[in-house]
């Protein structure tokens, strides 16, 4: 969006014709005003000759050059590396910042990393590939972190040597983080000698003791003083402190400037409405059209849309649920997922012993202007979103629930969603978390099709030839038999209603006959009648060969669609 300005006195933010009615009626000619027009319609108005021209072709890998950046080279983001000539910046998009005048357009430089090499992309050079050299002895931990030390361990060297028989080297130069902003990183609760969580009193309390023990005026140390000052104005807020508590310092500057933003526009109306005189007839309306506007802008009403401005994205967490907790339910299911929560003081001070488990925080994202030249002049055209590392700490935590699971829950029901239980990022809210239902659970012996349950028995080619029965414990406590005295066929499906998940579901139990072990060359084999034919406690496996897709089950067998009674059944021997 270009904001473009025309020779006028004032910007009109009434809305409707109100505005040039007054224009005409006070004989204002020679006003100020703004307005915005979308970047998209300059471009149609003047040709798409904005910025220089038209945009160039993307580049294109070939076909035969793997694009794919592999996990194991993440720690390549955001870092920047130096050659002879050039310096090169690898974003996260797998596009290249470089000095180098080809890059200069967005995505006309790009960078891949797989199988053990740095791969570079541009118009003129095309695909460079570099030997990764010096990963074998970094540590990977501290490489995932951004360590300095551990990346300038490590080297690009040319695969392909230069005409002169030189191969190019390039070295670790800096790690891309966000700017460092003119705020207290320090942790506000030491400031104060208090622990996390304390009311307002004793925040008052203690800042008065510590305040009078060292003021200036009494020997104390002025920085010391104002660090103790500054963390009472933002915890002695009850806003302040939660926006400290869940986004640190940079968060509660943030609400700060928003709030700021909103004053300012209230302010340019009122500066608007003075020019209207007095005594004018329609002066009346415009300061009831005006003072409506800015309850639009009070704090009361403006809190809710900048936190949610400010709110990171919320966040899906599946929840493994077994196939009994889908057959019975579960009241209270113990679930526990990690959480990131800012480590405070630790970017002042990362070896302080609360900051050993301490690593960098996600990438923070920042807003930057694209500019171009108009018949304007240079204007903001449109907004880019930029990957920055993060200069604040982060730990790992685990996060322990109950979680009510109802009978028959569905793949990915939302069983629970906790408001700002998310991740915490300097200068933003934490983002609302929504426990999703994930059908399946580790250990689980039986696999669930909608309202079916699937397993696998497996029995033994005697079993199979001569019979056998079986009884076990169902997933809801009732005991289940299963007769093949006369024998069975192998991979027969047997099919138990309204023994799956609630009144129409059913059990199916495919039988898995194991074939015995063979001498080689062996020209028969020998089976023999097992006196004891009944088996208790079967071994049950959940069953692979059914799966859901689209709301749907499908089968990689079809013996389902034959299953049979659970009832004594004769086989004859050559179905065998």
């Amino acid at each position: 969006v270009a904001t473009v300005a025309c020779a006028c006195r004032f910007v009109p933010m009434l809305s409707g014709s109100a505005w040039w009615l007054l224009l005409l009626d006070l004989g204002i000619a020679n006003a100020q005003f703004q307005f915005e027009m979308p970047a998209e319609m300059l471009q149609g108005m003047f040709g798409g000759q904005m910025g220089g021209g038209q945009q160039p072709k993307q580049t294109e890998w070939p076909k035969s050059v793997s694009s794919e950046i592999e996990p194991a080279y993440a720690f390549l983001y955001n870092t920047e590396w130096k050659g002879k000539t050039a310096k090169y910046l690898l974003r996260r998009e797998g596009i290249v910042e470089s000095s180098l005048k080809e890059c200069s357009h967005e995505g006309a430089c790009k960078w891949a990393a797989n199988h053990n090499r740095l791969l570079t992309n541009t118009p003129t050079l095309k695909v460079v590939k570099f030997k990764i050299v010096g990963l074998e002895s970094a540590d990977k931990k501290k490489l995932a972190d951004k360590d300095e030390t551990e990346l300038k361990k490590i080297k690009f060297v040319t695969e392909k040597p230069s005409k002169s028989g030189k191969h190019s080297e390039l070295y670790f130069e800096r790690v891309e983080v966000a700017d460092e902003k003119e705020i207290t990183s320090a942790d506000l609760y030491k400031v104060l000698e208090l622990e996390e969580g304390a009311d307002a009193a004793q925040i008052k309390s203690k800042y008065r003791r510590l305040s009078v023990k060292n003021h200036p005026d009494k020997g104390g140390d002025v920085n010391v003083f104002n660090e103790i000052r500054d963390a009472y104005e933002i915890l002695s807020d009850p806003d302040n402190k939660r926006y400290y508590d869940l986004g640190g310092v940079q968060l509660v500057r943030n609400m700060e400037t928003g709030f700021k933003e909103m004053e300012g526009k209230a302010a340019q109306m009122d500066a608007q409405l003075n020019q209207v005189p007095k005594n004018h007839p329609q002066r009346a309306a415009f300061e009831h059209q005006i003072a409506q506007q800015k309850e639009q802008l009070s704090k009361k009403r403006v809190k809710p849309q900048l936190e949610d401005n400010m709110r990171s994205d919320t966040i899906e967490v599946q929840v493994p649920v077994s196939a009994k907790e889908l057959v019975m339910g579960a009241p209270g299911k113990d679930f526990a997922f990690n959480r990131l929560v800012l480590c405070r003081g630790c970017s002042v001070d990362p070896d302080a012993p609360h900051c050993k488990d301490c690593g960098r925080c996600p990438p923070e994202k920042v807003q930057v202007p694209k500019y171009a030249n108009t018949p304007f002049g240079r204007q903001v055209v449109a907004m880019s979103e930029r990957e920055q590392e993060s200069r604040e700490r982060c730990r790992e935590i685990r996060v322990p629930l109950k979680l009510r699971i109802p009978q028959g829950a569905v793949d990915g029901k939302v069983l629970q969603k906790i408001s700002e239980i998310g991740h915490q990022t300097p200068g933003k809210l934490p983002g609302h978390v929504e426990f999703k239902v994930q059908r399946g659970a580790s250990g689980d012996q039986h696999t669930a099709g909608e309202n079916d349950l699937h397993t696998v028995m497996a029995i033994s080619l005697e079993q199979a030839v001569f019979g056998f029965t079986a009884t076990w414990t169902h997933l809801d406590g009732s005991e289940v038999s299963l007769d093949r005295s006369g024998g069975c066929s192998p991979d027969e499906v047997v099919r138990f209603k309204r023994k799956g998940i609630g009144k129409d579901g059913h059990l199916y139990v495919r039988i898995f006959v194991k074939m015995p072990n063979q001498e080689q060359g062996a020209s028969e084999l020998r089976l023999q009648r097992q006196q004891a034919t009944e088996i208790k406690n079967p071994a049950l496996e959940a069953e692979k060969e059914v799966y859901l897709h689209d709301g749907k089950v499908w089968r990689r067998w079809t013996e389902r669609e034959k299953a049979t009674s659970g009832k004594r059944k004769q086989v004859k021997r050559e179905e065998l």
